[in-house]
């Protein structure tokens, strides 16, 4: 317990007089290999990936794409997603060395240049540790709905539910995704292409440092 001074957050005032409290369970800098946690749980820690640094699947993959707008020469690398057919592009990247290895959500970032209607991203994982074959099951896929406000408009989906990747999930493993649109549901109503920007993962964070 000791005299701190405390700053009102409404009104920028200082009070010299207050007295602060520090118990057992407050948070205090983490010991080595320790984590500071939120609520009780690991903080999330979200890496975008750009449609740029994905690519088309072999089978059924998307186009890609560029948009640049009429104006004022906007220009984005985009992949572009049927409106009939099921579509896939993957991207790849090392596992973060602070994640906990847990589950992960991702939010999709899309715009489309016509129509009205929903569309349906998906998105799948996979990690693979040294000498692991490459030709695994990826982890079961989440999804989320958006809406098409307006065209070519920047648009950002809701956070999937939690997503569990495939292949056990070690420290310092190689992982893969794998990004779609699920054209042919009944609740992807969307009749021209969805043009996705990019996707951001988040990873729950499971030690402080990146070591």
């Amino acid at each position: 317990t000791a005299v701190a001074n405390v700053i009102d957050r409404n009104t920028g005032a200082v009070d010299g007089t207050k007295v602060v409290k520090v118990s057992s369970n407050d948070a205090l800098l983490p010991a080595a290999g320790s984590n500071i946690q939120v609520n009780s749980a690991d903080p999330k820690r979200g890496i975008y990936i750009p449609a740029a640094g994905m690519f088309p699947a072999t089978t059924n993959g998307a186009d890609l794409g560029q948009i640049e707008t009429s104006t004022n020469k906007i220009n984005v690398k985009v992949l572009d997603f049927d409106a009939s057919t099921e579509q896939y592009a993957w991207f790849c990247m090392p596992a973060p060395s602070y994640w906990d290895l847990g589950t992960v959500t991702a939010e999709f970032h899309w715009t489309a240049a016509s129509g009205s209607g929903d569309v349906i991203w998906g998105l799948a994982g996979l990690a693979r540790s040294n000498d692991d074959a490459m030709d695994t099951a990826v982890g079961t896929a989440q999804e989320v709905t958006d809406t098409l406000l307006t065209a070519n408009d920047e648009h950002l989906t809701s956070d999937t539910s939690a997503i569990t990747i495939g292949g056990t999930p070690a420290k310092d493993d190689f992982l893969y995704f794998r990004v779609y649109r699920k054209a042919a549901a009944g609740g992807d109503t969307l009749a021209v292409d969805a043009r996705l920007q990019g996707v951001t993962i988040r990873f729950s964070r499971g030690q402080y440092d990146d070591v």
